[in-house]
């Protein structure tokens, strides 16, 4: 049989230009096309999309909501071998680890070695309430394993079941994934109550103040309906302000570790108020501060910044850890254990130690090294970027991403290390930034500064952190400059 090479045209600069356009102009058509297109198919047939499940009544649901109540046991070892191998082929991490259990397990045996108690705040799903009106709760079928697990480690789980039979309805927004404001002030309450922690008397520190807040909901946004769409109005709550406005601080015995749960009335950015989300009314119910460390959409992921706040010292004081996540987490994410470490928790100690008692000659005295500057401009390499923001998969519009850079040039500010964790802006309203075009062996110029010192609409923001490097602080980029 006679056989037929395929011959090979090398690509020339022309038609790589040609082929670039003709996927810009595709993607634009589907840009143009694609929101009318979701408009007649939810308008006429009831039909939603891959992320929003069309309900009754207006109400709309998070898709993969409902594969954590309707889809397999999360801990069952066949689901784990396929979530592992969907998340290596996705390329979304290098090592899966799809069990959630070694997480809990690693967490809740930091806390008792730290002495921190330990309270998990499983949220549940919209659609886990069977119906808007009732008082029943579903739920995945593995929950009381893991629930009866993390207990044998000492950690203690907030039974939101009797929660939402206590609760009135609605307890969750008709067009948005999150909590009412009253549900979520509840539980707050409750969280308060189980909290083994000396409540401060005396008077009132904070006070309430109620305001109405409107939008139009994250599943609306979900849909990608033209912005004309007239399917969904827009929805009122009214949220409790706690006063004065920024009530939670660092100097604080409870921390409070959470994801846009936690977020969704204190960050103005996500559109339902501000100063009144869970890390607020916590703090009102307690009447003491709380310190809030909480990332929109990081569930499982805001425990890298657990980490390296234990690392600087920030858990000194801490008593009592609160640990919030969407339960849906459990099914869809990654859960890598990670240990906290050597955590300073005896400064008191030497500071209370004898100066008599301890002797250094002038000579041996060591010399104490300048601190690192909280504003710097700096020149180096990438050398470790982590995965790429898929701003079409990407649960919130805006987004960071962290990279490793050799520090090549300090032009201002002190820096002591040969390597910085930096942190781009890599999204903001589903596009994509500059900084998340670098790749590995860029040399790059940037102002940077503290991440923990940007805005907290910064810091709020969902990221991507492959770093796997928590004992570095990570520096903000907030302008990238050009060489001359």
């Amino acid at each position: 049989m006679k056989e037929f090479k395929t011959l090979q045209v090398p690509p020339t600069r022309e038609s790589l230009q040609a082929l670039s356009v003709s996927l810009d102009e595709a993607s634009l058509l589907k840009q143009l096309i694609q929101p009318k297109l979701q408009e007649m198919l939810t308008r006429f047939g009831g039909f939603g999309n891959e992320k929003v499940t069309i309900g009754h009544d207006g109400w709309l649901y998070y898709t993969p909501g409902l594969r954590y109540v309707f889809g397999q046991p999360f801990l069952d070892s066949g689901y784990l071998r396929a979530k592992a191998k969907a998340m290596i082929d996705k390329s979304v991490v290098a090592n899966a680890h799809p069990n959630p259990l070694p997480a809990f397990q690693q967490l809740a045996e930091d806390c008792r070695r730290l002495n921190i108690q330990l309270l998990l705040v499983p949220v549940p799903d919209k659609p886990m309430v069977a119906a808007q009106h009732s008082k029943g709760l579903l739920q995945n079928p593995d929950f009381d394993r893991f629930r009866q697990t993390l207990q044998s480690y000492g950690a203690e789980v907030l039974p939101m079941e009797k929660m939402i039979e206590a609760a009135d309805a609605p307890r969750y927004l008709h067009q948005d994934t999150h909590w009412t404001p009253r549900f979520m002030d509840r539980v707050a309450r409750r969280i308060a109550e189980r909290l083994q922690v000396d409540k401060q008397g005396g008077p009132s520190l904070y006070r309430l103040q109620s305001r109405s807040a409107s939008n139009i909901g994250d599943l609306v946004a979900m849909l990608k309906l033209p912005s004309n769409q007239d399917l969904y109005a827009a929805e009122t709550v009214q949220v409790e302000e706690v006063e004065p406005m920024v009530p939670v601080t660092r100097e604080a015995e409870i921390v409070l570790l959470g994801d846009s749960f936690t977020n969704i009335y204190s960050s103005a950015t996500l559109g339902w108020g501000q100063h009144a989300g869970l890390g607020e009314h916590l703090a009102y119910h307690l009447n003491a501060p709380v310190d809030v460390i909480a990332m929109n959409g990081g569930g499982a992921t805001v425990r890298q910044e657990l980490v390296r706040a234990a690392r600087t010292g920030r858990l000194l004081k801490t008593r009592a850890l609160v640990y919030e996540f969407a339960v849906r987490d459990l099914y869809l994410e990654d859960w890598p254990p990670l240990p906290l470490g050597d955590v300073p928790r005896n400064l008191e100690k030497v500071e209370a130690a004898e100066p008599a008692k301890i002797n250094i000659s002038e000579e041996n005295k060591p010399v104490s090294k300048p601190a690192d500057s909280e504003e710097l401009t700096v020149t180096g390499t990438i050398t470790q970027m982590s995965r790429a923001i898929n701003p079409n998969a990407a649960p919130y519009e805006d987004a960071l991403l962290f990279c490793k850079l050799k520090v090549d040039r300090i032009e201002s500010g002190i820096y002591s290390k040969p390597d910085a964790i930096i942190v781009f802006l890599a999204m903001r309203n589903r596009v994509l930034q500059p900084g998340a075009h670098h790749s590995v062996g860029d040399t790059v110029r940037m102002k940077l500064i503290r991440l923990k010192s940007a805005p907290a609409a910064v810091r709020n923001m969902q990221r991507s952190d492959d770093t796997e490097d928590f004992d570095l602080v990570p520096y903000f980029v907030q302008e990238e400059l050009l060489f001359r």
